[in-house]
């Protein structure tokens, strides 16, 4: 390494402040400290970080790139340095993580003030949309829904659970539905965007099969949107058993087509996150949070 780690804090100070005297007065130390640090971190790169005029400052590409790593370097060697001299006792800081909707509203929100009594310093931003895929370049953590592609992320599998065909007690009897596989799925008439053109793979009375969704029914990117429909009578659908169990529990919704089952891991749920990353305390402190919750029996409190 070519470099001294004393000299990110003044590139990240001017970075962050827009300007050498402001960065000076953030740090501390004099304006030609500041300036001498910036130097030699740019001679020791061999790069130019930041172009300076009388007028201007501007961080060049080079520097938008060493400044984000830098950032990442001095935040976990920041805590890295409390935890040891026992500054700080709790994980603290920002993070920010994506959650599906559904995720969010039945299991996720009912705990968070669990979570801020656990983890007062920590300071969560969190971004909830229905097809919540993968980490995006805003966001730190990920909840995410359904087998995931091989990639760079590291995954931590938070819920296994199946995929239940269910429909409400008055169409199951009206239809006279029960345990028997049917001949066309034809009563299928809602189920989530995600199968979208997909052929799901099945196991029907031990036998293999395919259902094409390609150009059936409805389709809805959550799945409580799903279940509220399949319970006001809107035919059969399949969801994730823990957004059904307790619908079920209360003969709202009941279990159809038992004999009929999906392949492991289409309703598993992980959290993922960057491979190269270093956790910090206050991202495996989200990570663990999660994994408590997952393991809890029922959604909600």
């Amino acid at each position: 390494m070519r470099w001294r780690i004393d000299d990110l804090f003044a590139l990240c100070a001017v970075v962050e402040t827009g300007g050498v005297t402001a960065a000076a007065l953030k740090l501390d130390c004099p304006k030609s400290t500041v300036s001498k640090a910036l130097s030699r971190l740019e001679a020791d790169l061999g790069l130019r970080l930041i172009e300076r005029t009388s007028r201007r400052l501007r961080v060049t590409p080079e520097g938008e790139a060493f400044f984000a790593r830098a950032s990442a370097i001095l935040e976990l060697a920041e805590e890295a340095d409390a935890m040891m001299l026992g500054m700080r006792s709790a994980p603290a800081g920002r993070v920010s993580l994506a959650l599906p909707t559904a995720f969010s509203r039945e299991i996720f929100a009912p705990r968070l003030a669990e979570f801020a009594e656990a983890y007062p310093e920590i300071e969560l931003d969190l971004i909830v949309s229905p097809g919540a895929s993968g980490v995006r370049e805003d966001c730190d953590l990920a909840v995410v829904v359904g087998p995931q592609p091989d990639s760079a992320l590291m995954q931590k599998v938070l819920l296994g659970g199946r995929l239940l065909w269910v429909a409400s007690p008055e169409y199951a009897l009206r239809h006279r539905l029960d345990s028997t596989p049917p001949d066309d799925f034809s009563e299928v008439r809602i189920y989530e965007t995600r199968f979208v053109g997909s052929s799901l793979a099945l196991d029907v009375s031990g036998k293999p099969r395919h259902l094409h969704l390609s150009a059936r029914g409805m389709s809805v990117n959550d799945p409580l949107t799903v279940r509220e429909a399949v319970r006001g009578g809107l035919g059969v659908s399949f969801l994730p058993e823990r957004y059904c169990e307790t619908a079920l529990a209360a003969g709202d919704l009941v279990e159809v087509w038992q004999e009929v089952r999906f392949s492991e891991g289409a309703a598993r749920v992980a959290v993922v996150f960057p491979g190269t990353r270093l956790l910090s305390p206050r991202f495996r402190a989200v990570i663990t949070f999660l994994e408590e919750i997952c393991r809890r029996p029922g959604a909600t409190p």
